[in-house]
């Protein structure tokens, strides 16, 4: 409720002063949507019962509400001249003594007691005007049960009350209570309607103001006429009280509002258009010794950095100069849009930050380096991303984490070693897939090899933009690298199942392959599989000779197995190892049929063993190859299956 008594004009607030007294131009302004309309249903008396007025503060709700009841109760006999502020309605509603404009916080009283209270009361007849309106501020407060407690009297008052609800946050109040009312949309006051309203107002208060900063408060008050008549007030104090005028300059403005000179933000600016960091950290610090508020700095830098923008996308702002017209041009509009958007992410880093200038002070230096990422960063980047280190480290690594995959090697040596691989591993064995490696090298392999370490080269960059558009596919592709290119695929090898199959189903490709397709510049399939399982095609014709390539595993089932299977085949395993390096390089003839069907059939030796582990081996006991060696099948089979117990065991325990 509004005080009983004035109180004298000096120790009012100016935005208290200088509320409007009526819908006329010269006294409401900025708003004359709402004024016409209100206008309007006062002289043709269509007054709605309730509204509900919208806005961002400070842009004259609870002052049109106010002038609404008294333009309602006016006295005048000429609807078109109410408010009259002369009768006795109106004097009284302008010096605040009326009981009958009853204004309601909804932050302090939200409940539904509060509500009922209200039910009660608006029964009772005004006391002093015509009508009684109930202003309610901040209306988006009331509770839920507030409000179902209210939609009766809302939807049906009393002839002799009217409802104002005010809010900042529209969207939070209920549908049914906003289908009760009338809807007005409160907007920004433009700069130069602020502007002039404050050449007016520092005419009254005799208060020299220049015109730049009258414009400066304009920009500070960010389209509330309420702030900007507060920040005139409080500058008008800081010049000499005795002198006959009192002074506003635009430095007194900057002083004490912590602004920056337009020199400061021009220089930043062109800092970053020059890539000069050292400069732009320079400049900030100077604004920090200078006492300058970070926040207002930034605030103002996003503002330039946004007239910047429209002058580049074609438009032509009024306060933009010749300066501001040359800096845009150092620009394209998507450089600007993503400084834009850099800049406005300092404000919430600021107040986190133990050093408030720090986050502006990383916006300069990634807005400068954002634009040399592609050249610099990218070689910062190579050395980890190792092209064709990645893909070959995970070959060796499979052969020695699934323990069996290491006895392979020591009893291929062996006609009868092949039974152990089909028994202990049945799922890696269709892994390496003998018939894809014929078909891998279809595509050229110098071309393949030049897109592989583009891809590997580029492969943090390419997660940053599956990142932007969708952060739970970039988290899959943490763990995954790209490991092999064909003609139309691209292969990447992922260590978990898990990630695998995420990133093999069709909803998720789509994203990584619309992302990869504007590094390689067409259409590409992506397959996700294990490291084993990638044909290596171009790394084996990156390497001279496949024998060291081969070998390479040799050396490293030794340690891994126990000691006991190598020593069974020690004259063996050197005439087996040639084999084994032989055959590598041309599988498909040969081996690539024999190997998946033999070892199948072949495993007669451990069948006598241990002829119950497998459900194949006793049904194909044909092949018996080894009369030869019925002196040596006892001991032999013996240590075989001692062997096998061994690693069986290991994997148990693993």
């Amino acid at each position: 409720m509004t005080s009983a008594a004035t109180a004298p004009a000096q120790s009012q607030s100016l935005y208290r002063k200088y509320r409007p007294t009526s819908f006329e131009p010269s006294q409401y302004i900025g708003q004359e949507h709402v004024a016409r309309t209100l206008r309007n249903a006062i002289v043709l008396d269509r007054v709605a019962h309730a509204y509900l007025f919208c806005g961002p503060r400070g842009t004259g709700k609870t002052s049109t509400a106010r002038l609404l009841a008294k333009a309602v109760n006016c006295e005048a006999e000429d609807p078109e001249q109410r408010p009259c502020n002369q009768c006795a309605s109106c004097a009284a509603v302008n010096s605040g003594s009326v009981v009958d404009i009853i204004e309601i916080d909804a932050a302090s009283n939200r409940g539904v007691d509060d509500i009922r209270d209200l039910r009660e009361k608006v029964r009772y007849a005004p006391t002093q005007l015509r009508v009684k309106f109930y202003i309610i501020d901040e209306a988006h407060q009331l509770t839920r049960d507030a409000f179902n407690a209210f939609l009766k009297t809302l939807e049906e008052p009393p002839d002799h009350v009217k409802f104002v609800l005010a809010t900042t946050e529209a969207e939070k109040l209920p549908d049914t209570v906003a289908s009760r009312c009338q809807r007005f949309d409160f907007r920004r006051f433009p700069v130069e309607s602020t502007v002039q309203h404050l050449k007016n107002v520092a005419v009254s208060e005799h208060i020299d103001a220049e015109e730049e900063a009258l414009l400066l408060i304009a920009r500070h008050s960010t389209g509330s006429l309420r702030d900007a008549l507060g920040l005139l007030d409080q500058l008008a104090l800081y010049g000499d009280q005795n002198a006959e005028k009192r002074v506003l300059n635009a430095e007194t403005v900057r002083q004490v509002l912590g602004l920056s000179h337009n020199e400061r933000l021009i220089g930043m600016v062109e800092a970053i258009a020059g890539e000069d960091a050292g400069e732009g950290l320079r400049l900030i610090t100077e604004a920090t010794d200078a006492g300058e508020d970070i926040h207002q700095l930034n605030r103002q830098m996003i503002g330039y950095l946004r007239l910047l923008l429209h002058l580049r996308a074609g438009g032509k702002p009024p306060e933009a100069d010749d300066t501001a017209v040359k800096l845009a041009n150092r620009f394209s509009l998507d450089q600007l849009t993503a400084l834009v958007r850099t800049f406005s992410e300092v404000d919430a880093a600021s107040n986190k930050s133990s050093y408030p200038q720090l986050p502006l002070e990383l916006a300069v230096v990634r807005a400068i380096v954002g634009e040399q990422r592609g050249a610099n960063v990218v070689e910062m980047v190579q050395p980890p991303a190792a092209a064709p280190s990645r893909p070959s480290a995970p070959t060796p690594t499979p052969a020695q984490t699934p323990a069996p995959a290491e006895p392979r090697s020591i009893r291929e040596s062996r006609p009868a070693a092949d039974t152990k691989p089909a028994q202990s591993t049945p799922a890696p064995k269709p892994a390496p897939t003998p018939p894809p490696r014929p078909a891998a090298p279809a595509p050229p392999a110098g071309q393949g090899n030049e897109m592989l370490d583009h891809l590997q080269a580029n492969w943090a960059h390419i997660r940053r933009d599956v990142k932007a558009e969708n952060s739970r596919i970039a988290a899959l592709l943490s763990s995954a690298d790209p490991a092999n290119v064909t003609d139309d695929k691209i292969i990447l090898a992922a260590p978990y199942e898990f990630h695998r199959t995420k990133l093999n189903e069709d909803s998720v490709r789509q994203v990584v392959e619309r992302v990869l397709e504007q590094y390689v510049h067409r259409k590409m399939a992506v397959i996700c599989m294990a490291p084993e399982d990638v044909p290596q095609t171009f790394a084996a014709t990156a390497a001279p000779s496949p024998a060291p390539t081969a070998a390479a595993p040799e050396p490293e089932p030794e340690p891994e197995p126990v000691p006991e299977p190598t020593t069974i085949s020690d004259p063996e395993p050197e005439a087996a190892a040639p084999q084994e390096v032989a055959s590598e390089p041309e599988p498909a003839p040969q081996e690539t049929v024999e190997d998946p069907v033999e070892p199948d059939p072949e495993p007669d030796e451990p069948a006598a063993t241990k002829a119950t582990a497998e459900s194949s081996t006793p049904a194909e006991p044909e092949p018996v190859e080894e009369p030869e060696s019925d002196e040596k099948a006892d001991p032999d089979a013996a240590r075989l299956q001692a062997a096998r117990n061994i690693f069986e065991a290991k994997e148990t325990k693993e």
